[in-house]
Formats: C-alpha cells, sequence, structure tokens
C-alpha cells in the first residue's frame, strides 16, 4: 500500500517520483527536528545534524515515504525516532512500559463501523499492528459515524482504515482482509505472521453467524475479545476473557446454546433478531429501544449515531490496552451512559 525508501540506495526511484511523475513531497523534519531537539533537551538523546535541517547527516536519519493515493512522498524520521516522537506526549500518562507493550501487540479487529473508531484511537495511543477484516465500502449512510469523505464513497472500508493508521504512522503493520471475516481465514486473522497469537480481538461485525464463528475461533484459541455496541448516544462494552477461562460461555450466555445453530439458523430474520436482542439485553436507551422496532419496517439496519460511534472507539482501544497491558477487566457487561451521566 505504501513504500518506504532509503534515501541513498532508492535515490533515483526518489527523484523520480518528484519530478517525472510530479508526487507533491512533504519534509516532515522542518516540525521534527525543533521537536526532536527540544525532547533531547531532557534527555540527553542525540539529535541529527546538531539540529541543523541543512545538514547532510540527516538523511542517515530519514526514510521517505510514498503515499500513492495522497501522490504524495513525505521524508520522515527514521522508525524509532518517529515513535518516540509520535508518543512523546503519551508518557507518564503511559508507562514506557506499557507504551511498548502496547506498541507491540497486534489486535484483531473484526467489522469496521464502530470498529475504525476502535481502530483510529488505538493507532492514536501508539497501537501499530493490526488485522483488519470488513467486506463492505464506505456508503453515503456511514457518513454519519465513520471518518470518511465523499472523495471515499465505494472504497473497501478495510483500506480506509489502514490508509488512516499508516498516514498516522508509516511504519504500522496493517493486514486486510476486503473479504471480511470468514471461518476458512481464521487461523491467519488470529495469529501474527510469525505464528504467535494475537493479543486481542476486537469483534464488530453485523453478521451474527460470523460473530458466534468468531468466538468459536477466539475461544479454541484462548484470546481475550472484546465487543463494543452502541446504544443510542451510548455504548456498552462486552469483555469475554477466553484467555483466563476457556471454558466462558459465548456471550456471557446471554443466547443460550448458541453454537448449537448452524449459519443458516442464525442468519434467518426472525432468529437473527430474537437473539441479537438476547444478546444486546432489554436495557437500552429509551429513544434506540424505539428505534429498534422500526428496523424492517421503516429502517433497514440498526440506527447509530456518531456520537456513540466516536465514544466506543475510545471504550474499544482503552479496553485492549488495558488487557495488553496487564491491567484487571474481567468478563462482563459494562455500560457508559453519557445521556444520564449528564442529566440535569
Amino acid at each position: 500500500m505504501i513504500e518506504i525508501l532509503h534515501p541513498t540506495r532508492d535515490r533515483n526511484h526518489i527523484d523520480a517520483l518528484c519530478t517525472v511523475m510530479e508526487y507533491r513531497l512533504v519534509d516532515a523534519w522542518t516540525t521534527a527536528l525543533p521537536e526532536l531537539t527540544a525532547l533531547a533537551a531532557f534527555t540527553g538523546e542525540p539529535v541529527p545534524g546538531n539540529g541543523d535541517p541543512d545538514d547532510g547527516d540527516l538523511d542517515e536519519w530519514s526514510r521517505y515515504v510514498v503515499y500513492p493515493w495522497r501522490h504524495t512522498v513525505v521524508r520522515t524520521p527514521i522508525d524509532p525516532v518517529f515513535h518516540r516522537l509520535r508518543t512523546a506526549r503519551n508518557r507518564f500518562l503511559i508507562t514506557d512500559e506499557e507504551q511498548n507493550a502496547w506498541s507491540a501487540a497486534r489486535l484483531a479487529v473484526a467489522g469496521l463501523s464502530v470498529g475504525a473508531s476502535v481502530v483510529g484511537v488505538a493507532g492514536l495511543t501508539g497501537a501499530r499492528r493490526f488485522h483488519l477484516a470488513d467486506p463492505d465500502t464506505l456508503g453515503p449512510t456511514n457518513l454519519n459515524r465513520l471518518s470518511g469523505s465523499v472523495c471515499d464513497l465505494g472504497v473497501e472500508k478495510t483500506t480506509l482504515a489502514a490508509r488512516r493508521l499508516l498516514e498516522a504512522d508509516p511504519y504500522s503493520d496493517v493486514t486486510t482482509w476486503t473479504q471480511g471475516f470468514g471461518p476458512a481465514m481464521a487461523t491467519d486473522f488470529l495469529r501474527s505472521p510469525d505464528g504467535r497469537p494475537v493479543d486481542v480481538v476486537i469483534e464488530e461485525m453485523d453478521d451474527l453467524a460470523m460473530k458466534v464463528a468468531l468466538r468459536v475461533h477466539t475461544r479454541r484459541t484462548g484470546l481475550p475479545l472484546i465487543m463494543v455496541t452502541d446504544d443510542g448516544d451510548n455504548v456498552i462494552l462486552d469483555v469475554e476473557r477466553y484467555d483466563l477461562d476457556p471454558g466462558y460461555p459465548l456471550f456471557h450466555g446471554s443466547a443460550g446454546e448458541i453454537t448449537d445453530l448452524d449459519t443458516d439458523t442464525l442468519r434467518d430474520p426472525a432468529n437473527r433478531v430474537r437473539l441479537a436482542g438476547a444478546i444486546v439485553g432489554h436495557d437500552v436507551a429509551p429513544r434506540l429501544a424505539k428505534a429498534l422496532t422500526e428496523v424492517g419496517r421503516t429502517i433497514p439496519s440498526w440506527p447509530q449515531l456518531g456520537t456513540a460511534a466516536s465514544l466506543a472507539g475510545v471504550v474499544g482501544a482503552f479496553a485492549a490496552r488495558t488487557i495488553v497491558c496487564g491491567g484487571e477487566l474481567p468478563s462482563g457487561r459494562y455500560r457508559f451512559a453519557v445521556d444520564s451521566a449528564l442529566a440535569a
């Protein structure tokens, strides 16, 4: 999706991009060098070129990142320097040990509506390794809750999420499945390229059969899973710690022996509504409860708001980081109600 070029070995290619192909060149050192110099005043770390942007030694600290969809080349600091700058204001709010664990963790995210918000916030706080799966493209009705543009309509949601991550951190490791999650790719989705399991599974799919299938594979692999559900302006967080309790029931047992049902049964509209109601429960925001009665009558699917999607990103990313960094977050359901917190 991007190219990361060496300033010396790839010089001819860089020059061709910026001249023949007329790519725009952005020099990140314009702002990065003063910021790195300011940090070094406290840490005593070396600064390239002694802080001189015209010093030739700066190239040894640089890479050129090619963004084809932006028709842009960015000269940026090498990975360790860039990451130090990008996470500099996290320090003490997130300890160095936690930051290292979070940046090394791999998150598997299935479903990129609410999931895209979780991915975005996770990336902002320094997560760098992602598996992303979603079969859909961006449509106009998504623009009430997804960060996107009319210029991106029709583009795969996985592509848009990956671009967002790579534009903020070109050294991120992002793998995408544009066909969405399915049992056939479960092993690859739940494991890193080196064969190690991912650290947290984040499930945000609409397909009930695939929600069940992912949990079956996640439980079998012994991984923690979280799900954040929109509830009007509020959100519900479900945590299923299959890493701590391999026998923990799917959906906390709220849907019964759901693994006994086949895919066709789970996708039957009547069963889907019944089971979804059992999973979400009846304790939802009044406006959502009313809106759900209109699904299939006056609206085609679950009503969602940008406020809830944004809050879900915060809650989901925080929950994932808590698990990765060894914090206490047991299996169960957690509610975050903005409307009642701000009620007069």
